[in-house]
């Protein structure tokens, strides 16, 4: 019996009210944590679609970056915190924490009576946000056998392409009927009726060893982290050049709380994010693919956008819904990856559908690259077949990136020990979204540079710098690429029986030997 063999056997079972075998208990526990998923997914676009209203109804037209990057922040930093206390208390408390404390960010922001107020209570929220996303994976991963949680992770993992084109027609439509409160409001039935599914149907999920919480490295990532994003935000978002000294400052800062946030996860007992998990080939691989993946997937819609209404289709009378139209093909073929290649783990390794996914995005990706002021946003055939136009490209990419993204997740929660199964899959979601921070603030600095340095009276120089920072996220793809090949290893078999069992089955059950790499 192998090390992780030994940790399954000794979890505390705590019997949750339905067996894993009753589709009642599968059903309500992923309806329970795809609903909690899906509205902390959606509220950054719902609440970006009201942002204008937002602001004019405070009078301060100009100051929106601070209430989507308070979101964010908080969110980045909470992943990881709640990861861990994942490991080491109840799972399904430390879920239903998160959930609760995001419904209290939702109640309070839709109770500010100024921006000040908003962006305290919107870092409520999001740290809330960042508190249930890796944890409910984390749930997926200890409450379902293999198969299962290969199907369940792929369809939870494309909630995140469904708010990009869902969150704008949510926000509109609630502006539609009624004021920009209930854009917050609306999260309050949604978050209780998740609270009430999980903590009426799952058991405790109590790990059997208490271990100390990392309080100072706690501290040191939330403030390396804040330093590095928020001025990572204000580029993008608010003009700060890379050259303000409010940057230089955060940055240096930054590295400094780096320095000891390292250090002190090498000297800490139990820490917050252990190192040694660098040491599992499978998570180093799956950690390096997916941050560079998360520089190219989060940008990708922002730049989109911008070329649609800018360079594509300026005189368009409603751009936002002729991007909204666009992004329907990037997203529903990523939402249909996701599941598909949940589906595909079940039967090939992780390296094989990481790979397919990762060629058939830099395929899509190459074809963004050739675009001119001429390349129309739609061709079909027969009315309804693609054929051409910004809208083909879209395709390859969407699907490519769904494909990868259970990949990861599902590679480092098995092939780590039952212990680590919460910080494992935070530490993948925690590195997607700061690569997805820096990714957009580096790729708009590239972009509006190599613009400078163009003619602008010329009609394709516009789109000629966008050409660009696509070639530069085409090599990103390419460096995920290289990390995917580092791949091994695959789901356990079917007959095998659940790695890191922590809710007790209606049958007893035999720890799970460790998957062999391929």
């Amino acid at each position: 019996m192998t090390d992780l063999s030994i940790e399954a056997s000794r979890e505390v079972a705590s019997a949750p009210p339905a067996t894993r075998s009753s589709r009642r208990f599968e059903l309500l526990v992923v309806i329970g944590i795809l609903l909690a998923l899906l509205m902390g997914a959606l509220d950054n676009f719902v609440v970006l679609t009201a942002l204008s209203t937002i602001l004019g109804d405070f009078g301060q037209p100009n100051s929106g970056t601070f209430v989507i990057s308070a979101y964010v922040i908080a969110s980045a930093i909470a992943i990881p915190i709640f990861a861990k206390l994942s490991d080491l208390r109840s799972r399904r408390n430390v879920f239903l924490s998160g959930l609760l404390i995001f419904i209290v960010g939702s109640i309070l922001s839709g109770l500010s009576q100024n921006l000040s107020e908003l962006i305290v209570f919107r870092a409520v929220q999001g740290f809330g946000s960042g508190g249930f996303f890796p944890v409910g994976i984390a749930i997926v991963a200890v409450s379902f056998p293999p198969e299962t949680r290969a199907r369940i992770i792929g369809l939870l993992s494309g909630v995140f392409g469904i708010a990009v084109v869902a969150g704008p027609l949510l926000g509109s439509a609630i502006l539609g009927f009624t004021t920009w409160r209930w854009i917050f409001y609306v999260n309050i039935p949604i978050g209780l009726l998740g609270f009430v599914l999980i903590a009426t149907t799952l058991g405790p999920l109590i790990p059997e060893r208490t271990r100390r919480f990392d309080l100072v490295g706690a501290i040191l990532l939330s403030g390396w982290v804040a330093t590095l994003m928020f001025p990572l935000y204000q580029i993008s978002g608010a003009g700060w050049s890379w050259t303000d000294l409010r940057v230089i400052g955060l940055l240096s800062a930054c590295a400094v709380l780096v320095i000891a946030f390292v250090i002190q996860e090498y000297r800490a007992e139990n820490p917050l994010v252990p190192v040694r998990l660098f040491a599992h080939r499978v998570l180093a691989a799956g950690s390096g693919a997916t941050f560079f993946i998360g520089m190219v997937f989060y940008p990708v819609a922002t730049f989109l956008s911008l070329v649609v209404a800018g360079a594509l289709d300026p005189t368009a009378s409603n751009p936002a819904d002729v991007v909204r139209d666009i992004l329907y093909f990037l997203v529903i073929p990523l939402v249909v990856g996701a599941a598909l290649g949940g589906q595909l783990l079940t039967r090939m390794s992780y390296r094989t559908v990481a790979l397919v996914g990762v060629v058939i995005a830099l395929i899509g990706m190459a074809g963004l690259t050739t675009l001119t002021v001429t390349t129309p946003l739609w061709s079909f055939y027969l009315g309804f077949i693609p054929v051409g136009g910004i809208i083909l490209p879209l395709i390859p990419l969407g699907f490519g990136i769904g494909l990868t993204f259970p990949v990861f997740l599902l590679a480092a929660q098995n092939e780590v020990a039952r212990a680590d199964v919460g910080e494992a899959g935070g530490l993948i979601q925690f590195l997607q979204t700061l690569g997805g921070a820096i990714g957009l603030s580096v790729l708009t600095s590239f972009q509006e540079t190599r613009f400078s340095m163009l003619d602008p009276t010329l009609p394709d120089s516009l789109i000629s710098s966008y050409d660009q920072t696509f070639a530069v996220m085409l090599a990103l793809l390419v460096v995920a690429l290289v990390f995917v090949l580092s791949l091994r290893g695959r789901l356990p078999r079917k007959s095998d029986t659940l790695p890191h069992a922590e809710s007790a089955p209606a049958q007893p059950i035999e720890p799970l030997e460790a998957p062999s790499p391929l």
